[in-house]
């Protein structure tokens, strides 16, 4: 087995869910190394999202799938508004075409993913809307900061984001975009900047996925051309494999992640990190390959995020979308560990607990974070799986993305509200991991 072809799976999809599941296999022994396992907790985990589907939504099947536009669905004194839609609405309007619409939306949401790591609880932002904390707080933050096109060299068109921009933001740009001081810090501000000059060196260096129809220096290479590239993929008429939507994700954006994380064979893999869980005590390369568990969080995050956008602006069908995984963040796995499916070792709860913190605190790289990420993109399948069989709905009337409407319905929101509901003071998740804005 060549170094080629580990870096190429472990960049795959497939390596996500097959290492994870192979982490699982090792939990059903009992052979975890930092979480004891209670797979009879399982089924009240899905009992429970079910219920909050059933609370908000008639159905799953009424439930839309996880992703960045529903940040900018927001209740309002006035009633519920989608600010994107509104936003494509004016478009129109003003003459604007239907798919220069659809990229613009695209641009939008690449910045606005690549942003939303891990706010932290001591970061707000004030709106017009009113007060947006973590994620939330970060997209409203992003569409203002796009609407007042500081993510566009174009003179006359705010509503871009292009590469000529995007290398020449500053830190300070982004600062004052979120509404960083002293008293309002957002973790990881810099490196959020950071990311976003690395966007436009991916656009800038990817011709072949954000070049689109039309880029030349007048048009310089932006997130919406990939729908572009996309609609020369298509293997029938208006569909496109999620193959080519990661091809663009993972390959046109492998610029983007810090260089110094993980590395195999010279390449940097970025959120991809060793398992001990799987660790066979050898030293040699290939079994070293072995014990490196991909997740792409942000990745995949934007991945899902930009189907909705290509399906329904775009007007392209993609085919192959259960290749996704769920995503392995805090809110999934905090779900896990508040319903008691995982709980942490007491060597690793005393080892996490530092400077009087109340939940237990490690680096995105630690041990501990790999194994529980890899059980939460498992979990998310088996959780999925439960929900099929006890929604009610008929196998052949299961809406698409099926693991995406879980996840919206749905497993982040309950990690959200029980972390709510038991540390009311900070609604931190129960192990917090140490952001440095690239990551979560």
């Amino acid at each position: 087995m060549s170094m080629s072809y580990n870096v190429t799976y472990l960049k795959s999809l497939q390596a996500v869910r097959e290492r994870s599941h192979r982490v699982y296999e090792l939990a059903q022994r009992g052979q975890l190394e930092h979480f004891e396992f209670d797979e009879s907790k399982i089924d009240d985990v899905a009992d429970y999202v079910l219920s909050l589907v059933h609370r908000d939504y008639a159905s799953i099947a009424s439930v839309p799938p996880h992703g960045r536009w529903r940040s900018y669905c927001v209740k309002t004194p006035e009633g519920d508004r989608d600010l994107v839609a509104e936003h494509v609405l004016k478009w129109k309007a003003s003459d604007v075409s239907e798919w220069e619409c659809a990229r613009r939306v695209i641009d939008l949401i690449m910045v606005s993913v690549l942003i939303d790591a891990g706010a932290g609880a001591n970061w707000h932002y004030e709106d017009e809307l009113g007060v947006f904390e973590r994620t939330e707080g970060l997209g409203i933050a992003a569409l203002r900061m796009f609407e007042r096109g500081v993510f566009s060299s174009h003179p006359h068109n705010p509503f871009q984001a292009d590469a000529r921009a995007l290398l020449v933001l500053s830190d300070t740009d982004v600062a004052r975009g979120f509404q960083v001081t002293d008293s309002n810090p957002l973790l990881g501000c810099a490196n959020r900047a950071q990311l976003l000059r690395n966007l436009g060196r991916a656009l800038s260096d990817g011709s072949r996925y954000f070049g689109g129809k039309c880029a030349c220096n007048n048009h310089p290479a932006r997130p919406g051309f990939m729908l572009d590239y996309l609609s020369g993929c298509t293997e029938a008429p208006l569909v496109v494999s999620i193959d080519d939507v990661w091809d663009v994700v993972i390959d046109g954006l492998a610029c983007v992640w810090p260089a110094g994380r993980t590395q195999l064979d010279g390449v940097a893999l970025g959120d991809v990190w060793v398992c001990d869980t799987l660790d066979v005590g050898s030293d040699s390369e290939r079994q070293r390959a072995d014990t490196l568990v991909p997740f792409h969080k942000l990745s995949q995050w934007l991945a899902w995020s930009l189907l909705e956008v290509v399906v329904k602006l775009g007007k392209l069908k993609v085919s192959g979308t259960e290749k996704l995984t769920g995503l392995p963040e805090y809110r999934n796995g905090g779900l896990l560990v508040d319903m008691g499916v995982l709980t942490l070792s007491p060597a690793d709860l005393a080892r996490g607990l530092r400077d009087g913190s109340s939940v237990p605190v490690f680096e995105g790289g630690d041990a501990v974070i790999v194994e529980w990420r890899a059980m939460t993109v498992a979990l998310l399948d088996k959780i999925a799986d439960r929900i099929k069989a006890k929604c009610g709905l008929p196998s052949d009337q299961l809406p698409d993305m099926f693991l995406a409407r879980v996840l919206e319905g749905g497993t982040w929101k309950a990690g959200r509200e029980l972390a709510a509901r038991m540390r009311p003071t900070t609604k931190d998740p129960p192990i917090d991991i140490i952001s440095d804005g690239t990551l979560f």
